[in-house]
């Protein structure tokens, strides 16, 4: 994707029919893990307004998608329900056993919504049904889940990113003991017959460390959020990748908040402005953080990015719905969704029965306008 001025690179909201999916597929999964049960109201329309900081069209548009799909219908008068058991085409797991779970940290990143979009559309594909958790990054939560998954007998498989790797949950041996096929993805922990997917984070690194380096700045900061986990930190190749371009390392400019994301984009700025760091560009750990760093620059007066650029990673909705657009590393979310799939896939039907398989996808620069040249005043 070529480059654009910040001129050319006006707001593009995120489009109602982006929007309506995201919605709809959230109470989808609100409706398979039973947060709304059959024959039960779903909130009102207001209430989802309020609770995925939408518009009131939107929400109509999402509940009409899940009536059409007959997961939901209208009662006059009365409000919306999950449509009964008997009925629903998510009321109960296939008899054939052709179900595969998934376990994430969290649907508040819009990284694990396109991940598992591509695992869902993939999975649906080839019939399976898929089943959707959250940990919060809690190895005991998914401790709970991952051993409810191995007992039973409708499911196939998992996909699972982990909240540890030090060394394999008791519950993912448990998994793999029982006879499933397990897959980690985005990272993974040795000592256990499972396969993983990931992108290769140390080059999405560099590739948004030199871009802003062959733009001609020096003076780059580096941003990362809470939770720090292991193997998802990209401070070590931030920091190779100065050195790489003969850029002395100033520890001044990596700032590691214990903040969440977006606060910590926020805060980190507030600090860097208050210390009187010089600095001309942002490298941000995720999309989500980039708001924060967007924000922070901005009560602090100073353009994006005729002050500072910003370059993030993820390459999220996110991403495409700021002002200006910006520039981030494509993770190929969606791919990688898929490709885990078809690991897993090729494991439970037999096509591949070889020893543990660790596949890594390279990833790709997307820029936009939040990113030139330095000025003369602050390069």
């Amino acid at each position: 994707m070529s480059n654009i001025s910040a001129r050319q690179a006006a707001v593009v909201p995120i489009g109602t029919r982006d929007k309506t999916r995201w919605l709809a597929k959230a109470i989808r999964d609100d409706i398979v893990k039973k947060v709304y049960w059959p024959e039960t109201a779903i909130p009102s329309e207001r209430e989802l307004m309020l609770k995925h900081e939408v518009s009131r069209t939107t929400v109509r548009r999402a509940i009409q998608l899940l009536v059409d799909e007959g997961v939901v219908v209208r009662r006059a008068g009365s409000g919306t329900y999950v449509r009964k058991a008997e009925g629903g085409p998510l009321a109960s797991s296939p008899s054939s056993g052709t179900v595969l779970c998934l376990i994430i940290p969290t649907y508040s990143n819009p990284l694990y919504a396109d991940v598992i979009d591509g695992i869902e559309r993939a999975a649906r594909g080839s019939g399976y049904d898929l089943i959707t958790s959250q940990s919060d990054y809690v190895v005991a939560s998914e401790n709970a889940r991952l051993s409810a998954m191995a007992d039973d007998a409708s499911i196939r498989g998992a996909i699972v990113v982990p909240s540890m790797v030090e060394r394999p949950t008791t519950a993912a041996l448990q998994f793999v003991s029982s006879g499933k096929p397990l897959v980690y993805l985005g990272r993974w922990p040795n000592d256990i017959e499972a396969d993983g997917v990931r992108i290769d984070h140390y080059e999405a690194a560099r590739i948004a460390v030199r871009h802003l380096v062959e733009l001609g700045h020096s003076r780059i900061a580096y941003v990362e959020g809470a939770p720090r986990l292991e193997g998802f930190s990209m401070l070590p190749a931030y920091r190779d990748a100065l050195v790489s371009a003969g850029i002395a390392r100033d520890r001044s400019l990596a700032r590691m908040q214990d903040e969440p994301s977006e606060l910590a984009g926020q805060r980190a700025v507030e600090a860097l402005v208050a210390d009187r760091t010089a600095f001309s560009a942002v490298f941000v750990r995720n999309d989500v953080t980039a708001i924060g760093i967007m924000r922070g620059l901005r009560n602090a007066g100073l353009n994006v990015p005729g002050d500072v650029s910003v370059v993030s990673v993820n390459d999220s909705i996110i991403a495409r719905s700021m002002d200006p657009l910006l520039t981030s590393v494509n993770v190929q979310p969606q791919t990688l969704g898929s490709l885990t799939f078809r690991v897993l896939s090729d494991r439970i039907s037999g096509v591949y029965n070889g020893p543990p398989i660790y596949l890594t996808l390279k990833p790709t620069l997307s820029v936009y306008g939040s990113t030139s040249a330095p000025s003369t005043s602050r390069g």
